[in-house]
């Protein structure tokens, strides 16, 4: 899972009204109490009464969790799936991001069947960084970004260390999809914006040709922070190039292996709508976070089953832990 800050996360979990100490809008406990037959899962109460956030086993999580001027720390937080895998130093356990209704929504489909997969989400993201400078692939010519860089470097010095922080992990793994969710730097310049398009199809490329999985599925979350009416024609665009390449039409290549999914509805008006008034962050709405997530997690699904279909998911990797 990779990109900026909005990959990172930034929605307030539990924050509180001040006055009246009422959840906000928006939170984690605003939704059970909103939507209870889809999120009261999320909460579980002990034997002795105590409330804790549902951990789900069959999700391992491993995030970055690092300043924007830091690509060297690839594990700042790991464990299993709980709300909490969000935002930057400092805000463990009070920020989420896509991750916990992508980790769900996967694990409740795959460990719903017979058997049951152990799935890790290996999280890098930095807030602010542009795909046009920070991210650029190689491909694209000029400096490759220091971010991609560390995307590919971190990515495998994470899945080397895996024993280290998951004591059951029996050494091999499968690489399995590759999501993606960033955007709004590169629409803050007409530049980044015209090119965004070339610059994230050379991504897909290159991070399947540096990861040694050709047939990576790549799911891409669109850049809809503003809904269906953002403030600049340049918002629109970078979500038009986010569609464009998974038009099977114009890039033949990636047919059936890569989608973009839809996140405009799922745009949320600020305070009092939602916990926050920070646009460029969803205005910090778990709500929405969650339903980034979960679509993407849905797009992945359809191209698993896709290359299931094909039996073309055959690059599998094996690390032999010492």
């Amino acid at each position: 899972m990779v990109g900026q800050s909005n990959m990172q996360g930034h929605g307030y979990i539990a924050k509180q009204d001040e006055t009246t100490g009422q959840y906000l809008n928006g939170t984690l406990p605003w939704m059970m109490e909103t939507y209870p037959e889809k999120y009261s899962k999320l909460q579980q109460v002990s034997t002795d009464g105590n409330i804790t956030w549902t951990s789900r086993d069959d999700v391992w999580v491993t995030y970055n969790r690092e300043n924007y001027l830091d690509v060297h720390n690839h594990i700042g937080q790991y464990g299993p799936l709980v709300p909490g895998f969000g935002g930057d130093p400092g805000q463990q356990g009070e920020q989420m991001g896509p991750e916990l209704g992508f980790g769900w929504t996967l694990a409740e489909t795959l460990n719903g069947q017979q058997q049951k997969q152990q799935i890790l989400l290996l999280k890098l993201a930095w807030g602010g960084r542009s795909l046009a400078e920070n991210f650029r692939p190689p491909s694209s010519g000029g400096t490759t970004g220091l971010y991609y860089e560390a995307v590919i470097a971190n990515t495998y010095k994470t899945l080397t260390q895996l024993h280290q922080f998951f004591p059951t992990f029996d050494g091999r793994y499968q690489l399995a999809g590759f999501a993606w969710h960033q955007g709004w730097n590169d629409g803050c310049d007409v530049n980044m914006t015209n090119e965004y398009e070339d610059n994230l199809a050379n991504l897909i490329r290159d991070v399947r040709r540096d990861l040694n999985t050709p047939n990576l599925p790549f799911v891409i979350g669109v850049s809809g922070f503003q809904g269906y009416t953002p403030d600049h024609g340049r918002r629109d665009a970078i979500v038009a190039a986010q569609f464009a390449v998974a038009n099977a039409t114009k890039y033949p290549e990636f047919r059936g292996t890569v989608e973009s999914v839809d996140t405009r509805a799922f745009h949320r008006d600020p305070f009092p709508a939602s916990p926050g008034n920070q646009g460029y962050h969803w205005n910090n709405n778990c709500e929405t976070y969650w339903l980034i997530g979960e679509a993407m997690a849905n797009g992945m699904l359809g191209l698993l089953q896709k290359q299931f279909e094909t039996q073309a998911l055959g690059d599998t990797v094996q690390v032999k832990v010492a």
